[in-house]
Formats: C-alpha cells, sequence, structure tokens
C-alpha cells in the first residue's frame, strides 16, 4: 500500500471524528476554527523545519517506492498529514470522551451554585 493512500484514510478519519464531535456535542465550528486553523499553521510549519533537519541529519530516509514524489525541501508531501491529524483527532477524541467544549463565543459564565452569605 501506498504511503499517501494510508495517509488520506488516517486523515478523513480523524476529519470525519472531528465533525462527529462537534455535531454530538453541539460545538459551533465558527468558535473553534480559529485555534484549530492556528494549531495547524504553527504544526506545519513545525513539520516542515524538524523533518527537514532529520532527513538532512541522516536520522532516517524513506523508500523513493511507496512516496508520490513531491517534497517540500527533503521532506515528503505525505509527512504533512501527520499534524492535520493531530489537530483534527486529539480535540474530537478530548471531547467525545467527556472533555470541556469551548466556551461559546458571547455566552454568559454559568450562575454560581454557591449561597451567598449576607453580611
Amino acid at each position: 500500500m501506498k504511503f499517501a493512500l494510508l495517509s488520506i484514510y488516517f486523515m478523513a478519519g480523524s476529519i470525519l471524528l472531528f465533525l462527529v464531535a462537534l455535531r454530538l456535542k453541539h460545538i459551533g465550528l465558527r468558535s473553534v476554527l480559529p485555534p484549530v486553523a492556528s494549531s495547524l499553521v504553527v504544526l506545519l510549519l513545525l513539520t516542515a523545519v524538524f523533518d527537514n533537519v532529520m532527513i538532512s541529519s541522516g536520522l532516517f530516509d524513506y523508500g523513493g517506492q511507496t512516496l508520490l514524489g513531491p517534497r517540500i525541501l527533503l521532506a515528503p508531501i505525505e509527512d504533512f498529514t501527520y499534524p492535520v491529524c493531530a489537530v483534527f483527532l486529539a480535540p474530537a477524541l478530548w471531547w467525545l470522551a467527556g472533555g470541556r467544549p469551548p466556551a461559546r463565543v458571547g455566552a454568559k459564565p454559568p450562575a454560581s451554585t454557591e449561597t451567598r452569605k449576607e453580611s
């Protein structure tokens, strides 16, 4: 199996799970789009830098027969699917496991359940 095909399966699965989590937890896409987009940009930049450093230092190499061919400097294009998967999979798993979804923009904080003492 080609490396790109395997990567596409994982990327599609993580994006699908992200959309399912948004739907099940009633989270608006607009509320999570800025942090997801900024996380994606940062992770893609880090991947570009560190993959190229590791490949150029000889830490690892890829067999050419399993790659599509396009590269960003030395890093194969397929390496950039991992950050995409991480950006969508991590929050989806967090929300589905019971983690707190982000606060809605303009929403009021929940009222305190504590009773106040009058002085």
